[in-house]
C-alpha cells in the first residue's frame, strides 16, 4: 500500500497520532486527503490501475481540462483542452476512452496522442472497460458495447440508464428511475436487484461495491451464494461519495457531492464501529472509535 507521505507533502500538515475517521470499513478506521486544490471536477473517474493514474475533467478559469494524475509522483498534467464527460481505461493496454459532447476518443498515454475513435454522432454519459468497451447515451435508452468499430445494443436493457457497472461475473448493474436493476450474465431481462438509489463501482478484482448515498453506507457484493446479496462493510463518516474508483492498490478514490473534492482514502492503525442512527425520518451510519 503506499503511504501517506506524498500526500502529506502535497498538502502540507502532519497526522496526529489519533486521526479523524473520515470512513470506517470492516472496523478499520480511514482518513482521507485532498488530492487537487482549487479546480472543479465533474464527469466520471477512471484509473489505470498499474501506474496508479487517475483521469477526470476538470474546468478552472473558464477553460475545460482533461487531465492525468499521477498517484504515486504526485504530478498533475494536462492531457487536452476542452469538455470531456465518460472515462474508461483497458487495463491491459493503458489506452484511455474519453467523451465529450460527442463522440468517442482513445488516448495513449505512452505517445501522448488523443484520437477519435468512432460514435461521432453520439453523446456517451458513461463508460466502462470491462474486457471491452459499454456505453449508455445520454437521455436514450439501452446498454451497448463497442468493439470492431460497431456498437452493439445488449437485450434487456432497454431502460434509460444513469450509471451502471460490469463485475467480474459479467452481471450488469444499472440504475433507472431510483432504482437498481441486474441483468445476469446471459439472461435476457434485467430483474429489480434493490428499490434504492446507490452509486455503483468495481474494484481491481471486479468486485461489485454499492454506496448508498443517505445513510452513506458501502456494501460489497457477496459472491458466495447463487443469489447475489450485499454484505455491509462500513461508512463514509460526512458527506457522500458520489464517484467512487479504486486504485491499483485497492483503495478508495472518491469525488464528495457536498463539497465536491476529490479524495484519497488511506488506511491507519485505529479501530472503529459503525452503528444505525435515526435523526426524525432519516437513517444515518455513525462511526465512533473506542478510547485509547
Amino acid at each position: 500500500m503506499k503511504t501517506l507521505f506524498i500526500f502529506l507533502t502535497l498538502l502540507g500538515y502532519s497526522i496526529a497520532k489519533r486521526v479523524s475517521c473520515h470512513a470506517c470499513l470492516n472496523t478499520v478506521c480511514y482518513r482521507r486527503d485532498r488530492i487537487v486544490q482549487g479546480i472543479k471536477f465533474s464527469g466520471q473517474l477512471a484509473i489505470d490501475r498499474s501506474s496508479n493514474i487517475l483521469y477526470f475533467h476538470y474546468h478552472n478559469r473558464s477553460e475545460d481540462y482533461t487531465a492525468a494524475f499521477d498517484l504515486y509522483n504526485v504530478r498533475l498534467k494536462t492531457i487536452k483542452r476542452g469538455f470531456s464527460f465518460g472515462f474508461a481505461v483497458d487495463q491491459t493496454t493503458k489506452d484511455l476512452y474519453m467523451t465529450n459532447e460527442q463522440g468517442l476518443y482513445r488516448y495513449n498515454p505512452e505517445k501522448n496522442i488523443s484520437e477519435l475513435f468512432g460514435l461521432n454522432d453520439k453523446t456517451i454519459w458513461q463508460l466502462q472497460y470491462e474486457k471491452k468497451l459499454f456505453y449508455s447515451e445520454f437521455r436514450k435508452k439501452g446498454i451497448f458495447t463497442y468493439e470492431n468499430k460497431k456498437s452493439k445494443l445488449i437485450p434487456g436493457t432497454e431502460y434509460e440508464v444513469d450509471d451502471f457497472i460490469v463485475d467480474k461475473m459479467g452481471d450488469i448493474y444499472f440504475m433507472h428511475n431510483f432504482s437498481i436493476y441486474v441483468l445476469k450474465n446471459g439472461a435476457k431481462s434485467a430483474e429489480l436487484f434493490e428499490d434504492e438509489i446507490y452509486y455503483l463501482t468495481t474494484d481491481r478484482n471486479g468486485d461489485a461495491y454499492f454506496i448508498q448515498p443517505f445513510t452513506r453506507a458501502v456494501y460489497k457484493m457477496n459472491y458466495k451464494y447463487d443469489k447475489r446479496i450485499l454484505k455491509e462493510l462500513g461508512a463514509f463518516s460526512r458527506g457522500y461519495a458520489f464517484i467512487v474508483v479504486f486504485d491499483g492498490d485497492n483503495d478508495i478514490i472518491y469525488y464528495d457531492g457536498s463539497d465536491k473534492k476529490l479524495y484519497y482514502l488511506s488506511q491507519t492503525a485505529n479501530r472503529c464501529t459503525v452503528t444505525a442512527k435515526r435523526v426524525g425520518k432519516n437513517l444515518n451510519m455513525v462511526i465512533s472509535m473506542p478510547p485509547d
